[in-house]
């Protein structure tokens, strides 16, 4: 055990080292656009003629792409630059926290301390042994985890979600009777821990589990849409003989996993606060009544409300390239040639980085809609309601003047920034996104270890 003398001259040393680097950290560069990037797309989803169209997208962010130095390994440096484009501009508590206060966004070598003083800090221990505890100057791929380290540094709510793909979920066990447990997850309504059998998880509260009986009982849609945790296992026939999936059922379970992931990136990008925009409260419906699932206030992940604020906020401050040029607010939009009243909606979250293996990229936004096949009725690739998703993203590797260009004239731009579930052909992906709120003092040691929050 390290000595009070030991622990105060590593505090010192690593005080000196964040002081050098505020003294010397440079500004990155980026390629400055007409108006914004945002609100450029905004336009060009909403001119779109799809039925029964739904979009949503980020705050304002800016697009840093892999230059000539760094082509080949700093895709994720520059996600990690988009994602604190739109930190640093749209709340003053992160702004102030993030860089010692420098108000800008660092080039790549300046991150690249940061990070090593992320890791002197303690965190992500693991991930810097890894990596022999050096990153200055090195051309080492990134990822995730890098970034949560980071920013969870500054005291940012980094939390990272694992998407597998369908492989088997480690902390999902089976026990003697062949059930599923999910081992370290109890039940926020009756406590049983672990779960067993199905695991049901709120996609609207951030950590809020049930188990089968307890999503059964009334109150269960107060904190619904759920998604439903489980590894897949082979089906049996009336016989008990195990029964061997066809490759249609392989390929049904492949989609399905990445399905998951839509479905998650139109949830955060959508769902607000819980009872928000409602008169109604928990206690006001039959959620009252005895054996009732109760909703859990304080495990509420942010909502689109507190950066629809900060969105407005910043709105207020933009030039005139960024009002849209049909009259229309940047908040909300009809989209045109849509059989319903639906809307592309800038929910000033912040947006995702998107990770998958030898690339990442940054997520801004995610539109569906429902086609239809007049052979055999709903698309496949499609959510059980019907719906069609592709992802909206900003890639490094892209020019920016390209994505300007093809959003400014309305072509070329859909193969530039969309990726539907078909292009998915990762087993594996992870998202990170940047809950609200800074955590300081003995609260931040918790977040030293890295470790996904969810798992698909």
């Amino acid at each position: 055990m390290e000595s009070m003398r030991d622990l105060r001259t590593k505090r010192q040393r690593l005080d000196q080292d964040i002081s050098d680097i505020h003294s010397h950290q440079t500004r990155a560069r980026f390629q400055a656009v007409s108006g914004t990037i945002i609100g450029s797309l905004v336009r060009c989803l909403a001119s779109q003629q799809l039925p029964s169209y739904q979009a949503a997208v980020a705050g304002d962010v800016d697009h840093f792409q892999t230059e000539k130095n760094d082509s080949g390994w700093g895709c994720g440096w520059r996600n990690i630059q988009m994602v604190c484009s739109h930190l640093l501009r749209h709340d003053k508590e992160m702004e102030a926290a993030m860089f010692k206060g420098c108000g800008f966004v660092p080039d790549l070598l300046s991150l690249q301390a940061w990070l090593e003083c992320a890791w002197k800090a303690g965190f992500d221990t693991a991930g810097s042994d890894m990596l022999g505890n050096v990153m200055q100057g090195s051309h080492q791929w990134i990822g995730t985890t890098e970034c949560a380290a980071l920013l969870r540094f500054f005291g940012l709510k980094a939390q990272i979600i694992d998407f597998t793909g369908g492989l088997k979920n480690p902390n999902i066990q089976e026990n003697d009777t062949g059930e599923q447990m999910h081992m370290g997850v109890a039940c926020d309504n009756c406590e049983q821990c672990p779960i067993v059998g199905p695991r049901y998880s709120s996609q609207v509260v951030n950590n809020y589990d049930l188990c089968e009986a307890c999503h059964n009982l009334p109150g269960a849609d107060n904190v619904a849409p759920f998604r439903l945790v489980q590894n897949e296992q082979a089906s049996h026939n009336k016989a008990g003989v195990t029964v061997n999936p066809t490759e249609a059922d392989k390929n049904q379970q492949n989609t399905l996993p990445h399905l998951r992931l839509m479905e998650w990136v139109w949830s955060y990008f959508v769902v607000t606060n819980l009872y928000e925009g409602t008169s109604e409260s928990p206690e006001d419906d039959q959620s009252t009544k005895a054996g009732a699932v109760h909703a859990q206030p304080s495990k509420q992940t942010r909502g689109a409300s507190h950066w629809q604020h900060q969105e407005e906020r910043s709105s207020k401050h933009q030039k005139t390239g960024n009002q849209q040029s049909n009259g229309k607010s940047g908040a909300d939009y009809e989209a045109s040639g849509s059989n319903s009243s639906a809307a592309v909606t800038r929910s000033g979250k912040p947006p995702l980085y998107f990770q998958h293996e030898g690339h990442s990229r940054t997520i801004i936004g995610i539109e569906r809609f429902r086609p239809l096949n007049s052979k055999s009725g709903l698309k496949e690739g499609c959510s059980d309601d019907g719906f069609q998703y592709h992802l909206l993203l900003l890639d490094p590797s892209f020019k920016t003047n390209n994505i300007a260009s093809a959003l400014s004239n309305g072509q070329g731009w859909q193969k530039l920034m969309k990726q539907g579930i078909h292009n998915l052909r990762s087993q594996q992906y992870q998202l990170l996104f940047v809950d609200d709120g800074i955590v300081r003092g003995r609260e931040q040691e918790e977040w030293k270890v890295l470790k996904a929050s969810e798992t698909y």
